[in-house]
């Protein structure tokens, strides 16, 4: 059972692929970093996997996500705190990231995620970068309405990309994968897209509760 909600935490990332009419592309590239942004960056650059882990960020499984048109997003490792805090207030605090991004090996960070819910505050902005609005899916309490979501990247030079994915991402090559490359346990085949994301985050909460009972 452990490992199936471990399967589903990590199929998560997949929403802003799986969930139609959602503008994935970017059009401006890396940009200088915004104020603000430096500081943030600098918690987590640098670090791996564990050293993050021992910050409360929880990649499990280390699933890497990758789009083969778009790029990549890298492993999610997410603090189920911050995120319900930031998710449920509607309200993301740009100098705590619910969700760390990693390389594949989880050798490094990569960027950093911020999600939250739609309270009819428009598009938060962080670090002047509005974040990019999904439609609402069946899920958890708040997931069926259009919810808010801003990846930020970190590139050379102190730049930094705002964009879902990261051409200069990628993802190893798994056998059977087509649509999207998963390093890990894949997505099974023949479920319609909303039912699988709704099935996700359920397994999600689920795991978070899990997660909370053995501390």
């Amino acid at each position: 059972m452990h490992r199936s909600l471990a399967r589903a935490v990590g199929l998560v990332a997949l929403m802003a692929i799986a969930v139609p009419g959602v503008a994935l592309a970017d059009s401006h590239g890396p940009i200088p970093a915004p104020e603000g942004f430096a500081e943030v960056r600098a918690q987590f650059e640098g670090k791996s996997g564990e050293e993050i882990a021992a910050m409360g960020y929880i990649a499990e499984p280390p699933v890497c996500v990758s789009e083969p048109e778009l790029g990549g997003m890298g492993v999610h490792a997410l603090s189920f705190p911050l995120f319900s805090q930031q998710f449920q207030s509607g309200v993301p605090d740009a100098e705590k990231p619910p969700i760390v991004l990693l390389d594949a090996s989880l050798e490094q960070v990569i960027g950093l995620e911020w999600e939250a819910q739609d309270t009819g505050q428009g598009a938060p902005e962080l670090f002047g970068q509005p974040a990019l609005l999904l439609p609402g899916h069946p899920g958890p309490p708040g997931t069926d309405v259009p919810h808010y979501m801003l990846h930020a990247y970190f590139h050379p030079d102190g730049q930094v990309l705002f964009a879902p994915f990261d051409p200069a991402v990628t993802c190893p090559k798994m056998p059977g994968t087509s649509t999207n490359d998963v390093a890990g346990p894949t997505a099974p085949v023949g479920i319609p897209a909303v039912l699988l994301v709704g099935l996700i985050l359920g397994l999600w909460v689920a795991f978070g509760r899990r997660l909370a009972m053995r501390h």
